[in-house]
């Protein structure tokens, strides 16, 4: 047994009694009623000395928790930790947070209902806490390679460079606490002095990797969520990553002592990415890319050094169906445009959609690289990123810590 791959016992019992709560993001109340009552049955099976609640999430502007029997006809519109992440919205974690500690539950957890019933997923996702003492697990899921682009291409190597654990997807809405993390969550400040932000997956998963937590990953199999509607990218991108960015200065003292990066505790066995083949209209990702410097190279001109800007005129110029941005002027643009998010060089939003056809162009030489691949050969190409990533902090630490030396 590796390091990083923690087996699960087949003892069936948890160490000692308590409570686990569960809140499901709201679903018609059909749905909701059938899904509690099939994680009730699975729990008592797998942990036989623990006492299971099932609640429902409500979105809007007084988050509650509710039995499934109430629960709405209609689910709201975002996930359930996301909404801390629209200025003003109130946080369903923290609803979820103070019901675990009002009810001293030994652990909780924030779910979607739907899950890969194959597996015993309710036991990777809570054995670590009720009998190996952890007190965060981020669930995993295995996704088309194509899919959460952003994750691969962005959020991950940058949180696993800046924190240095290798957290895989660390963007996800779903969530397992101990209730000594939760009492700890709520007694932040920043419940008081950033509201709107507080609650948020990135400010949930950045508190845990900057503190001293105990926190590891389970795998769970497929990917529940489904495709989604689609969103535009540039949408996306602003939802995703400027809250990233937004962690990168709430932890900046943190972050800039920490060098290189290892593997965290890992419950079940899985993969992050499967080899199915997906078709990718390349020549749109390079035109976005080619348009997006004729555009934009102005305002990129604000945050990039002149060194990016030549190595991202060239690419552009390469022949049709050769342009793209490479692994390491990619990683320092990320860095880059941290920096400008930070000394607000340019308006936030219109700053991170500005990065759009940057990350088209890396994402285009992504696609090509993997064709071919299995879904080993695609991790590795991912795990070549996130070396960048980590080699180009010391380019990033600079960056932050004087911004003015680089611009032109």
């Amino acid at each position: 047994m590796s390091a990083t791959s923690t087996g699960l016992s087949a003892v069936a019992e948890s160490r000692a009694g308590g409570e686990i709560l569960i809140a499901l993001e709201a679903a018609d109340r059909r749905s909701a009623t059938d899904s509690a009552a099939a994680i009730r049955a699975r729990l008592s099976e797998r942990f036989s000395g623990c006492n299971a609640t099932v609640l429902v999430t409500t979105a809007g502007t007084d988050p509650a928790l509710v039995d499934p029997a109430d629960a709405p006809d209609v689910p709201p519109a975002a996930p359930t930790l996301a909404g801390a992440a629209m200025a003003g919205q109130p946080s369903v974690l923290r609803t979820v947070l103070e019901e675990a500690d009002r009810r001293g539950a030994r652990a909780a957890a924030l779910l979607s209902a739907a899950h890969d019933e194959s597996l015993d997923w309710l036991g990777h996702l809570f054995q670590p806490i009720l009998e190996a003492d952890f007190d965060f697990v981020s669930p995993s899921y295995r996704r088309n390679r194509f899919d959460g682009m952003l994750n691969t291409a962005i959020v991950y190597p940058l949180v696993r460079s800046l924190f240095g654990r290798r957290l895989r997807q660390p963007t996800g809405s779903e969530a397992a606490f101990s209730v000594t993390l939760a009492r700890s969550l709520l007694a932040q400040p920043a419940w008081r002095r950033d509201p709107a932000y507080a609650g948020s997956p990135a400010w949930l998963v950045g508190s845990i990797l900057a503190g001293a937590c105990r926190a590891c990953q389970a795998w769970l199999g497929r990917w529940p969520g489904g495709a989604g509607p689609a969103e535009d990218a540039s949408h996306a991108l602003a939802r995703i990553v400027g809250p990233w960015f937004h962690e990168m200065e709430r932890h900046a003292e943190r972050w800039q002592r920490v060098e290189g990066s290892e593997p965290v505790p890992t419950f079940g066995q899985g993969a992050a990415l499967d080899g199915e083949r997906s078709d990718v209209d390349v020549a749109a990702l390079e035109d976005g890319f080619r348009l997006g410097l004729r555009e934009l190279e102005s305002l990129w001109g604000l945050v990039l050094p002149p060194a990016t800007l030549l190595a991202l005129r060239r690419a552009a110029a390469a022949p049709a169906g050769k342009a793209r941005v490479s692994d390491p002027v990619w990683a320092r643009i990320v860095y880059d445009f941290a920096v400008a998010y930070s000394v607000r060089a340019v308006e936030r939003q219109q700053l991170l959609r500005s990065m759009t056809p940057l990350y088209l162009g890396w994402v285009r030489g992504f696609v090509e690289d993997v064709r071919e691949l299995d879904a080993d050969g695609t991790e590795e190409r991912v795990e070549a990123l996130c070396g960048w990533f980590e080699r180009e902090k010391r380019y990033g630490i600079a960056r932050w810590r004087w911004p003015d030396n680089f611009n032109p």
